[in-house]
């Protein structure tokens, strides 16, 4: 499980979630958005023994993360170095969508050859 890139790029994200967190100058509903996203990226760590499920549920950490931007464009005015935190995290966990996706292709071929 650790020996995977992408376990090692969604647990980078769930810290950086949750450091954003913990210095989040925004309202309650972002502060539950990046907690809800630290939370989900470290459940999909433990998703590893179904890639297909994992793949579908990094979706929602992204969603959040994208969410939160959102949220931080319409009450916002101005911005501090924290709020590129949730950038970060949305980097790993397309990073680690993309590791998952490889692992994915990798069994497929190797399927087809036996």
């Amino acid at each position: 499980m650790i020996q995977r890139k992408q376990t090692l790029f969604l647990l980078l994200a769930a810290i950086a979630a949750g450091v954003a967190a913990f210095l989040n100058t925004g309202t309650a509903i972002m502060l539950v958005l990046l907690i809800v996203s630290a939370v989900a990226s470290l459940a999909v760590i433990f998703l590893y023994k179904n890639r297909k499920r994992q793949l579908l549920c990094t979706l929602l950490p992204m969603l959040l993360l994208l969410a939160w931007y959102i949220l931080l464009a319409i009450n916002t005015t101005q911005v501090v170095w924290s709020d590129a935190l949730p950038l970060v995290a949305l980097i790993f966990i397309v990073l680690a969508r993309q590791g998952i996706m490889h692992d994915e292709k990798l069994v497929r071929s190797l399927d087809r050859i036996r």
